[in-house]
């Protein structure tokens, strides 16, 4: 089997500032040079917003960022030394007067009108990054003959929240929170689409919005606020229900501290490599993927006494037995959060989720990491600054001396003050549909930041909402859970859904209905890029599942059995 090489994943944007990237130059010997000034370019009429600049350049000989790390399923393979095809590089600069703001709508064009595919494509954020621009996601885009556009929201990815979102203690920056809440994304589809109509002399054919994470959410939110703007939105490990999950995900960290009790990455790896043990084969195949989660039933008490041994530069080196301490801080995680009556009050993990490492939100340190203690914990960074910066409007806050009322306050305040902003209390694409448009949205199965039980619940109430209409959701909102997947990664040898956005555009223009998705496992490569395999596996249209039956993946419904059903069509 012969690992295929290939483009980067969307996955999170962390930008830079563009025109600090090496390789920049610019030149005005041909045609599409002497349109790729700034004078060619007018901000639309866009009510409330004023210009303040456009910059245009030329751009040769790409090759990425310099000095920046690459990571697997995050980031594009090493360029090569000739770069992507030439590019026009746009940004426009405008404000809302009164409001103190200074957005900037990055545009990247293929230089030549022969090179473009008559497509633009909307690149959102991640974490409290709107959408800025960074060097592997637009190229991408680029190389394939999109137009690619992204907004800072008017702060810079660079920016930590801290220096943004309040204008003093106890006073939110409201415009900038709007920004990046829905605001700016309908403003860079306006803008990004004026741009490549005034570059090529047409306007785009078809529009689509791409995006993980923060992005995931943007993507639902334009369809819904902006029916308009997109014909297709690929919503990826979406960070919906924000200003309750955002809350949501520092629980872990929190019972650590009620407990007294931080157990080590290693010990944290033992009690998931046991559920992972317990859960494998409920989907036919034995390769250290969760693939049937109805069919767990993975309890973490079995896990205690587990013997574990780490020497690695992640987890340290360390060795023993999982604890019944460890053991009862993951079962209180995993019950998840409980209000006074003991009713949940958001969707917990499941089994496979990683509670250490990479993105991961049962992160701690110690003074003595052989013993154990004297040991805090390492919140997730966009948990700990919305907490204090947002719901709690004072950066001097201590989000992990919340007592459990304490906590259920601030989870409460934070869904009722910002969810008309940011969140998703009734996900109603009405507009979106009638206008033709669709959304292919997939959730990995072992999001450990996200979890994937909050995809599927809003999927879920989605459907309940048009069910009411008597319409079904998935003539134009397609969804799929796939197994191994973590937040918009993959982990080492699981299967990455490489064709979706390309399954998105062939139902958007060619009314091909997607019923599955093909993923290939990916590995780390040589010099710093990653491979993907030729082995296909099956990623089944939700709510079917997939399964292993010896020779091929087959979609079953949940609790159906192989066997129980006629011969399958294999993939």
């Amino acid at each position: 089997m012969v690992p295929k090489h290939v483009p980067a994943p969307p996955g999170l944007l962390f930008g830079t500032a563009l025109l600090a990237m090496a390789g920049l130059a610019t030149s005005t010997a041909d045609t599409a040079s002497v349109k790729c000034q700034p004078g060619t370019f007018h901000l639309p009429d866009i009510p409330g917003v004023e210009h303040v600049r456009t910059t245009a350049a030329v751009v040769r000989n790409y090759t990425g960022f310099p000095n920046r790390q690459h990571e697997p399923a995050l980031s594009a393979p090493a360029a090569s030394s000739s770069g992507i095809a030439p590019f026009c590089n746009v940004t426009v600069s405008y404000t809302h007067p009164g409001q103190g703001d200074l957005v900037n709508v990055h545009v990247w064009l293929p230089l030549e009108t022969r090179d473009w595919n008559g497509r633009f494509m909307g690149l959102g954020g991640g974490g409290f990054v709107v959408g800025e621009v960074d060097g592997d996601a637009p190229s991408a885009a680029v190389q394939e003959g999109y137009v690619a556009a992204a907004t800072d929201g008017g702060h810079l990815a660079a920016q930590e929240p801290y220096v943004w979102a309040l204008k003093s203690t106890g006073n939110l920056d409201w415009p900038l929170l709007v920004n990046f809440g829905y605001r700016s994304l309908h403003e860079l589809a306006v803008v990004g689409k004026s741009v490549a109509r005034e570059y090529y002399g047409r306007a785009a054919t078809y529009a689509y919005w791409k995006g993980c994470s923060t992005g995931g959410r943007q993507g639902l939110t334009v369809a819904q606020r902006y029916p308009g703007d997109f014909d297709g939105v690929l919503s990826m490990c979406p960070a919906v229900e924000f200003p309750a999950m955002v809350v949501a995900i520092y629980f872990p960290q929190l019972v650590m501290r009620w407990r007294g009790y931080w157990p080590s990455e290693c010990e944290l790896r033992t009690i998931v490599a046991a559920g992972v043990e317990r859960c494998d084969l409920t989907d036919g195949k034995k390769d250290g993927i969760i693939g049937r989660l109805g069919e767990c039933g993975f309890d973490v008490r079995t896990a205690e006494g587990r013997a574990f041994r780490c020497d690695d530069e992640e987890a340290g080196r360390t060795e023993g037995r999982v604890s019944k301490e460890a053991v009862e801080v993951v079962e209180e995680v995993v019950g998840g959060i409980l209000d006074e009556e003991g009713r949940a009050m958001f969707p917990s993990y499941v089994p496979g989720t990683q509670f250490a490492g990479f993105l991961a939100m049962m992160n701690s340190v110690c003074e003595d990491e052989k013993d154990r203690t004297r040991c805090k914990g390492v919140p997730f960074p966009v948990s700990d600054a919305w907490i204090r910066l947002f719901v709690e409007k004072d950066a001097q806050f201590e989000p992990e001396s919340m007592s459990r009322a304490a906590y259920r306050d601030v989870f409460r305040r934070s869904v009722e003050e910002f969810d008309s902003v940011i969140g998703t209390p009734v996900p109603d694409l009405r507009r979106f549909r009638e206008r033709g448009g669709k959304v292919l949205m997939w959730h990995g199965m072992a999001d450990q930041a996200v979890p994937v039980n909050v995809g599927r619940a809003l999927y879920e109430k989605a459907r309940g909402v048009e069910a009411a209409r008597g319409v079904e959701l998935e003539t134009y909102w397609r969804y799929f859970e796939v197994p191994g997947v973590n937040h918009c990664v993959s982990m080492e040898g699981a299967p990455f859904p490489w064709d979706a956005f390309a399954r998105l555009r062939a139902w958007v223009e060619d009314g091909v209905v997607p019923d599955e998705l093909e993923a290939r496992g990916i590995r780390k490569g040589e010099g710093g890029g990653f491979e993907i395999d030729d082995e296909v596996r099956r990623i089944c249209l939700y709510p079917l599942e997939g399964v292993w039956d010896g020779k091929r993946w087959t979609c079953l419904k949940p609790g159906e059995k192989i066997g129980t059903v006629g011969e399958k069509e294999e993939l």
